[in-house]
């Protein structure tokens, strides 16, 4: 079967959706929005792939939103965070909660991924949490967090999972002979942006298989070294379950884990 792609071109800048007041004020509901990684689904996953040891390192979190995994850094020992997001209204929020002297050691900027530009071999560790689905190019964006990590540092990210992007009306649904709940996966090889309902309003997400999640990282020169597939939550979690999802059914999340090795002898792998 073959794939559809788009160009970056086509797609245009990245959507700052969080600055409309209607969608931020629903986005403040949430859980993680209002209860920070106690609230996130995922967090248990993305622990297990990140590095046990920040004390002293610099580490970029890329989409910050409110600041919640660049605190959660400084107070597991990392010496300087880096926080960028494209909307003034999380930053705000991020910087009235990080007020403390106890997070002098963030720098928060407001930045959008479309532009991005960061120092060479900067940081030991890079962080994006649910961001690297909305822009357009996304193998640009990898390869110039590659260029800014440190030579065997490490990069974790969390994404919506392809099979949670790919339908164009995504929505879970009843079997009609037996009840059971699904999701119906369809258009899951056209690599097309999607404009979805969420929070009141259409917000605009960028679909890629697992194949080219895994090749883009793959060809900016990292040696991926985990993935993870979040569909529901871990034993003794419960509190943590995702507001909107059937748990269990499908993946809501894919969280990946790689590390710039040193030079680039490692055997890139292609996806046709």
């Amino acid at each position: 079967m073959r794939r559809t792609r788009t160009s970056p071109s086509t797609v245009g800048a990245s959507q700052n959706i969080y600055d409309t007041p209607s969608f931020f004020s629903a986005y403040s509901t949430l859980p993680r929005a209002q209860q920070g990684l106690a609230g996130a689904s995922e967090w248990p996953d993305l622990r297990l792939l990140l590095p046990k040891d920040l004390n002293g390192m610099s580490v970029l979190d890329l989409g910050c939103g409110d600041g919640w995994f660049s605190r959660w850094a400084i107070d597991s020992g990392a010496s300087s965070v880096l926080a960028l997001d494209g909307s003034a209204n999380m930053l705000s929020r991020a910087r009235e909660v990080s007020s403390s002297e106890l997070y002098a050691g963030i720098e928060y900027r407001q930045v959008d991924m479309v532009n991005l530009s960061l120092g060479k071999d900067s940081f030991d560790l890079i962080f994006s949490g649910l961001a690297l689905h909305y822009p357009p190019d996304l193998r640009l964006i990898l390869s110039k967090l590659h260029a800014s990590l440190k030579p065997g540092g490490s990069f974790v990210f969390s994404v919506e999972h392809p099979v949670y992007t790919a339908p164009r009306q995504p929505g879970f649904q009843h079997a009609p002979d037996t009840g059971r709940v699904y999701w119906p996966l369809t258009d899951y090889f056209d690599e097309s942006p999607r404009c979805v309902s969420w929070l009141g309003s259409r917000v605009r997400k960028q679909h890629h298989m697992v194949q080219t999640w895994i090749g883009a990282v793959l060809d900016a020169g990292f040696g991926l070294t985990g993935l993870l597939e979040w569909g529901g939550t871990r034993e003794g979690e419960e509190g943590r379950r995702h507001p909107d999802w059937e748990e269990g059914v499908s993946p809501r999340f894919m969280i990946l884990s790689a590390r710039r090795t040193w030079g680039r002898g490692f055997r890139k792998v292609k996806f046709l």
